[in-house]
């Protein structure tokens, strides 16, 4: 069926009030004032530890063993981490609850605005540097969601650090093996890192 000029106009005007009404329920991201972080931070269950063999097995302090490649390595990795009380989500979430502060992009407490949902898509050691050597650096991947009390997406956001950036401090895996407060230094380093460029960008 075709539709008569004075036909067309109309379902213009509808389509239009209908885009006008789907926006009006979209919530501005500049009313967003005070916000929660969920604690519930989901991770990769096998840290990802890159090439472990390059030079030197990765070494765990503790009689854990060598790991001879990288999924082993990472599940040796994440065992260190356990046995050390080392937990990447709650690293991570001190992270943004301190890059919140701090730079003060948004207020946290009771009767919040809209709540930060964390994901770790990715996170561990990799080489230091393009041409190899005994010295690694961390690496972690990140997407936040910040959901007002509606339940409306206000954005997403995905940042990330990798093992070749300068930002972070380079150890050798027998100095994070031997220490296990050094490995949550270096993690909670490129954190912090991350959860800035993340509410960096929200302003954006």
């Amino acid at each position: 069926m075709t539709l008569s000029p004075r036909g067309s106009a109309l379902a213009a005007v509808a389509v239009f009030l209908l885009g006008c009404a789907a926006n009006a329920g979209a919530q501005d991201a500049s009313s967003i004032k005070r916000i929660a972080i969920d604690p519930e931070i989901s991770q990769p269950d096998i840290p990802l530890i890159q090439s472990p063999g390059n030079s030197k097995a990765f070494m765990l302090a503790g009689g854990i063993g060598a790991a001879v490649d990288q999924q082993s390595a990472g599940k040796a990795f994440r065992e260190y981490m356990r046995k050390n009380n080392i937990d990447v989500s709650k690293i991570v979430l001190e992270s943004f609850k301190r890059a919140v502060e701090e730079d003060k992009t948004f207020a946290l407490g009771a009767n919040p605005d809209a709540k930060l949902k964390l994901a770790i898509n990715s996170y561990g050691f990799g080489v230091a540097g393009l041409f190899g050597g005994d010295e690694r650096r961390p690496l972690i991947n990140i997407t936040a969601l910040l959901v007002a009390n509606d339940g409306t997406v206000v954005w997403k956001k995905t940042e990330y650090i990798t093992n070749l950036s300068k930002l972070t401090e380079a150890y050798t895996y027998d100095q994070l093996g031997g220490n296990p407060q050094l490995a949550a230094k270096s993690l909670q380093q490129a954190s912090l890192l991350v959860s800035r460029q993340i509410l960096s960008a929200s302003k954006q």
